[in-house]
Order: C-alpha cells, then structure tokens, then sequence
C-alpha cells in the first residue's frame, strides 16, 4: 500500500511513523514545503493529558519529546498591578523545530520517504498513492482540490495576534494584561525548555488600529509591544521569525474524507491556540487513523470512515471549549474590575472544561483563600474558614437568600426554589423547606389583576414573584410596573427572559447587547433580578447591566454550581436534579443531618 502524506506537521510526521510500524503501508511518502531545519512559529505546549494518547502509541517518541522540553505546574496572572499564581495546571512545552526534529529521525527510521522543500500545488502527480493524507494546515492543497466534496467553512476571529518570540525566559504560562491609551493588550508567554519563550499578543481590532500596529512592519510592531509588556520583559527584546498580525481562521468541514483522500488537524478543522489543543488534535488525529487502518486493512473506505466517527465528537468539544475560550479574551472588558482572585479563577475556568473542584485539587490553598473571600464578600463579615461559593448568601433585592442554590422540586436545602402554578387562582403552599421560594408567573392580561394575585401569594408564604416576561417585551414591561405596583416593596420581584432566539458556536446569543439593554430598562421598572436560560447570556447581562442574574444552565451537581458563580457568571444556578433527596445531597442537608 501506497500513502502520500502532503504536510510534514507533527501531524503528518506521527501519521508516518505510525503506519510504517504498524504495518499498515510499506510505502510512505511525506511531502512538505518547507526544508527541513525550517518552521514557523516558536515553541508549542501540551495541556495536561495531551500526550497521554503518544504515551500509548509511541512511547519512545513520548520519552523523547519530555525530554526535549520543559514541564510546568503554575499559571501566573498579572493584571492592573497584581499577579497572581493558581498551582496544578500541568503543561508541557516544547520548540516546534525540536518537535518536528524528533518526529522526522522517527518517521525516517520507520522506513519512510520525507521530500522537504516541496510545495505541492496539486494532486495530479499523486494520483498512483493508495491513499493521500492531506495533513498541510488551514491552507491545505489537498482540501481546496476537493472543495466541493468537503464543503469547508471558515470564520475569521475579529482580535489579531502576533506570535513572537522573547529572550525573556518565564518559568510557567503567564496571562498579561495591559491597558494602554489605545485599549486593552494581552500577551500569553510559555517556556519552551529554551533560552527563549514564546510571545503571543493578543489584541481588539480598535487597539491595533489606534496604535498603529496596522501600519507597522514585522520589526516595528516587536518594538512597540516590547514597550507595552516592559514591565514583564524586564528589558529583554522581542524576537520574530516572519509571523504577520493574523486573525485565527476557525475551521470546519463537512466531511474530513472522500474517496481515497482523508484530511487530519488544521486541513481539517482548527481550535483557537487560546487553549493550546491544535498540536494536540493533529497528533491524536495521527494515532486513531493509523489505528483505524491497521484495524481494517480490507477496507479503507471504512476506515476512514470510522477514523471520522470516532475523532469529530472529540474535536468538537476542543472546538467548543476554545471558543469559549477566545471569547473570553474578546469580552475581558466585563472583568475589569473583579477582584485579583477572582480574575484569576475565572480566567482558569474560562473554557468550562475545569470546575471549581478541579482547581481545589490542583490547588487546595489559593481555593482556601479564594473560598474565604467570596464568602465574606457575600456575607459583609470575614470567616476563615468558608463553605464552597454555592453556598455564600445571595441579596436579591431586599431578600437574602442562604446560598446560591435554586430548586424546581421543593427540596429542601436550597437557597431559592421556584414553583410554578397551573392555577393562578388556587396557589399551592410554598414548599415548606424553610428557606425563601419563589413563585413563577405569566403577563397577566391587566396591571389590575396583579392585586389578587399577590394577595395569594403572601398568603400562600411565597418571598418572591417571578415573572415571565414572555416575546411581547412592551406587554412586559408594563405587566412588570403592575406588578411592582402590587408586590410589596420589601420583598424582590424578578424577571425570566425567553431563550435567545439564535446563539454563535460559542453559544453566546445574537442579540446579547440588545438583551443588556432590555436588562436596563427592566431594573428601572422594579426588576431586582433576572432568571435567565445559558451561561453566557447569564455572563452578559450580569456584568454588562450589573444586575442580579439566576442561571438556569442544566446544572446537575454542586460542583456545577460552585463553578458558576465563584467565576461571576451568574449569581445563583438552578440545580437540576429531578429527585429532591438529589438535591438535599448536593445542598449539604443530608450531611448535616448525619
């Protein structure tokens, strides 16, 4: 069998290496671009696990690329004068070149044909390869010759970035902020087990035009940055290698193989370098392909088929998590003025993809610290010793609930929960769990209605009306005054949005600064909170309009809740389990109790 690897990538190295040992080819051919002792960019990092699939497959090239570089445990934060250090975050860095080095010895060893300074610009010279791997990034030859098979879309990210270099050596990832009179500059620094680190700069198209970045040559743009981040480069100079202010291609296709043709890492999809994952991808795209063709040798369509089956649902979280991430950086004017702890803890959440108990596990004392002062904060008074945020008091309005916790069953232990009637004119009790509950309301036909209506639900115990504020937002809006008007002034009234009509790839909503504008308009006609529908229109609208927000995310345990609103996403979170003792354990009163 006959493979034409176009792109000798990490990703097309491994997948070399990998189907001459496993017997999968007994000729393999890579063709790349460059020569080569030549690549772009500086040094890459693995996140923690993501080498764990080379372990496997390659251990001497795992043994071989921990050797090479350097591995660290610290994320450093540095923002508006502070700096702050979060432990347990495991990554891995290492040069490309020293990368691409290791993985050209093995592939060469293995018995395959590297060809390096060949561009190729089309596929008719390979026409005779059994299969054609095109693993030759974002810009891939192999995907544009069959573009109509694959159907790529590609969006461009508004923010820039430049990748540089710096013969600064810093010893962990370290996430800097700087404002200048242009706007907000950020810099993601790692080491790479070399006398240099890798520098990326980040910035807002209105930034690095008012700066006039723009306009600047490679060489230019390194001195003015290097006066930006002085403080932090301690004099040390940039350095550069022919990297251009880019904006990041997100990438993705409709199928990653045709006939006898298959697409692997940035040819076929890319995840934003925020989170550190494209290496990652490619690498463990490499091994399930070379494993899916050893599998089955009989049948290479199938194979490929299922190397797609297996590998899209894993690239698409990755995918997910680093939009989550990118927006993040692109929305950090909301942050500003957080807390040092709390800018830190968000930014290490920022993905989703780590909880409030991961960072407790990694690091067991700044979640001590960062514990205590969430709970003072909320409670006007210092502790030393804090539950988790879920259960830190919440005032909403008037009313202080005992913890963040909000239930749809009644169950006993949460801070708020929430019923809604089928008859507005019979109301059930308010569960007796003995912590405040809520009642959930439509727009009633008249303000006038409002009156009987909140005579009920005092008498029926309920603390708390909420309203639904339903598509009409005018009707709403004057339901809300009536309400208001009815509801006695020292207990909350709070509003429940519809869901977002449409949501971006990072499932933020469409029409999010209409949403805070509404959100204004709400809190001046008598809202003391919102109950909304995603973490993201939560983060929207809580720290855009500053007004309270309760999250309904699908939360289904306390972690879940802890991580929502210790990283200022929302103030309170909707836990989901149907069961009540469910709920009773995750709210601490079955423990209690024991």
């Amino acid at each position: 069998m006959r493979v034409d690897i176009i792109g000798g990538g990490p990703g097309g190295l491994l997948t070399a290496v990998l189907l001459r040992r496993l017997g999968v080819a007994d000729d393999v051919r890579v063709f790349e671009r460059h020569e080569a002792d030549t690549t772009y960019g500086w040094g890459v990092v693995f996140p923690e696990g993501a080498l764990d699939q080379l372990a496997k497959a390659a251990p001497d090239i795992h043994a071989a690329v921990v050797a090479a570089g350097t591995t660290w445990t610290h994320v450093d934060v540095r923002h508006q004068g502070f700096r702050r250090r979060v432990n347990g975050n495991r990554f891995h860095g290492i040069a490309r070149a020293t990368l691409l080095g290791i993985l050209q010895r093995a592939a060469a060893e293995a018995g395959a044909r590297l060809t390096f300074g060949h561009a190729v610009e089309s596929l008719d010279a390979h026409e005779g390869a059994d299969l054609i791997v095109g693993a030759d990034g974002v810009r891939s030859v192999v995907r544009e010759a069959h573009r109509d098979r694959f159907l790529p879309e590609v969006k461009e990210s508004e923010f820039v970035y430049a990748w540089f270099g710096t013969e600064r050596v810093f010893d962990d990832f370290t996430y800097v902020f700087r404002d200048t009179p242009w706007g907000i500059f950020r810099a993601y620094v790692y080491p790479s087990g070399q006398p240099w680190s890798s520098l990326i700069v980040h910035a807002s198209p209105e930034a690095w035009e008012k700066s006039g970045l723009s306009g600047m040559d490679e060489a230019a743009s390194a001195r003015l940055c290097e006066q930006i981040f002085a403080q932090d480069l301690e004099g040390a100079p940039i350095l550069s290698k022919g990297s251009p202010w880019m904006r990041f291609p997100h990438l993705s296709c409709a199928t990653w193989h045709h006939d006898n043709i298959v697409l692997i890492g940035d040819a076929a999809h890319t995840a934003h370098w925020s989170i550190g994952s494209g290496t990652r991808l490619a690498v463990e795209d490499a091994i399930v392909l070379a494993g899916e063709l050893a599998t089955r040798q009989d049948t290479l369509t199938g194979a490929l088929a299922r190397f797609e089956e297996v590998r899209r649902p894993q690239v698409r979280k990755f995918q997910t998590a680093a939009r989550r991430s990118e927006r993040y950086f692109e929305k950090m004017p909301r942050y500003l003025n957080f807390e040092p702890d709390q800018f830190a803890y968000q930014l290490t959440a920022r993905s989703w993809k780590i909880t409030h108990s991961d960072i407790a596990r990694r690091d067991p004392e700044f979640i001590a610290r960062y514990d205590g002062w969430f709970h003072s904060r909320a409670a006007g008074t210092p502790v030393e010793v804090a539950p988790s945020p879920a259960f830190a008091p919440l005032r909403v309005g008037p009313l202080v609930l005992p913890n963040r916790i909000v239930s749809l069953t009644g169950a006993r232990g949460a801070g708020l929960s929430l019923v809604t009637a089928s008859d507005l004119h019979n109301l059930p009790a308010a569960p007796d769990g003995g912590n405040p509950a809520g009642l959930r309301v439509p727009v009633l036909d008249g303000p006038e209605e409002y009156s009987g209506l909140a005579e009920r639900a005092l008498a029926a115990g309920y603390a708390m009306v909420v309203m639904d504020l339903g598509h009409d937002t005018e009707a709403g809006l004057t339901a809300l005054k009536g309400l208001r008007g009815h509801w006695p002034a020292d207990r909350p009234v709070a509003v429940a949005l519809p869901a977002p009509r449409a949501t971006d790839d990072a499932g933020e909503a469409l029409d999010a600064a209409e949403l805070v504008e509404l959100a204004g308009r709400l809190a001046t006609a008598g809202s003391d909170a919102l109950l909304v529908d995603g973490v993201p229109l939560a983060d929207a609208l809580r720290n855009e309009a500053r007004i309270t927000v309760l999250v309904d995310a699908a939360s289904r345990s306390r972690d879940d809740v802890d991580t929502v609103v210790a990283a200022g996403w929302a103030d309170a979170c909707v836990l989901h389990p149907m069961a009540p003792k469910l709920v009773e354990r995750e709210s601490g009163v079955l423990e209690q109790e024991d």
